[in-house]
């Protein structure tokens, strides 16, 4: 597989950068990464892929994607309206999902919301957004408008991507490797010194997350067979009895597991690339066979 290029998404809230690995004529597969990270992300697994016509996106406020309009915030839903213009702009009517993280929870929103859109749907270490219990709105609320009030200290300038990638390995459970790719991409050159690209604003507390039962519930609209790929140990914003429910709870949903930490994509995706491709590659084999 070729270099990526870099494309330009034009929307309506401003444009989205993206990696594309151009194979015309081959299935579509977008790609959507997690939280903090963007499109580099999937720079060690995209080669893997190579039987794909792979775009890896870089959501709003990422990498190097527009901000949205200041004093704005970022809510995870908006994400699923971005990748809908997306795909539009792509001029691709459905497509493979793969997200990682925020990206899987988009991309299991986005199945949910139009099923038209996905063809089969791969999750990594994800599978639905956070939830919260309904007594704790009014505490979820309070924090958010703090994180909002709060002076910002402006973005910290580096010397060097590895020293911005240091500083994410000491707040993230990712790799040093893994970290320079995503800094390679989310920091710019400024004045001597490297600058994140990233908008503050995705730092502030949302005020409101979904119940478990409207997780559930869009879990259950998912009518793409999905594939899970979850680290183990799992990670410590979940437990094994919430990820089995929301297992059970996605129609047609199988999942496998792989010892690493949560970027486990970028670190050995030798071992879970043979999976997405036999998942994804199944639906060309049963297209072909039922126009026979």
């Amino acid at each position: 597989m070729s270099a990526p290029v870099e494309i330009r998404l034009p929307l309506a809230g401003g444009e989205l950068a993206a990696l594309s690995w151009p194979n015309p004529g081959a299935p579509r597969l977008l790609c959507l990464h997690g939280w903090l990270d963007n499109a580099a992300s999937f720079l060690p697994l995209a080669p893997l892929l190579s039987e794909f016509d792979l775009v890896a996106l870089d959501f709003a406020g990422h990498g190097k994607s527009a901000h949205r309009p200041r004093g704005t915030h970022y809510y995870m839903l908006d994400n699923v309206f971005d990748v809908d213009a997306a795909l539009d702009a792509l001029g691709w009517e459905r497509c493979h999902l793969l997200g990682h993280s925020l990206g899987g929870v988009v991309a299991c929103a986005l199945a949910a919301a139009a099923p038209e859109r996905a063809t089969r749907l791969v999750a990594l270490d994800s599978i639905g957004p956070l939830s919260a219990s309904p007594a704790h709105t009014l505490e979820r609320l309070r924090r958010s408008l703090r994180s909002v009030r709060r002076p910002s200290r402006g973005l910290r300038d580096f010397d060097s991507i590895e020293q911005a990638a240091q500083a994410r390995c000491a707040v993230a459970d990712i790799s040093a490797p893994a970290a320079g790719l995503i800094c390679e991409r989310a920091l710019e050159r400024r004045d001597g010194h490297y600058r994140w690209r990233t908008d503050p604003a995705l730092n502030w507390h949302s005020p409101l997350l979904m119940t478990e039962e409207q997780v559930l519930d869009m879990l259950g609209g998912i009518r793409a067979p999905t594939l899970t790929i979850h680290a183990l140990p799992l990670s410590s914003w979940t437990d094994e009895e919430t990820v089995q429910r929301r297992f059970r709870a996605v129609p047609d949903c199988i999942s496998e597991s792989v010892e690493g930490n949560h970027h486990f994509h970028m670190d050995i995706p030798d071992r879970i690339a043979p999976w997405i491709n036999r998942f994804l590659t199944a639906s060309e084999a049963l297209h072909e066979r039922s126009q026979a």
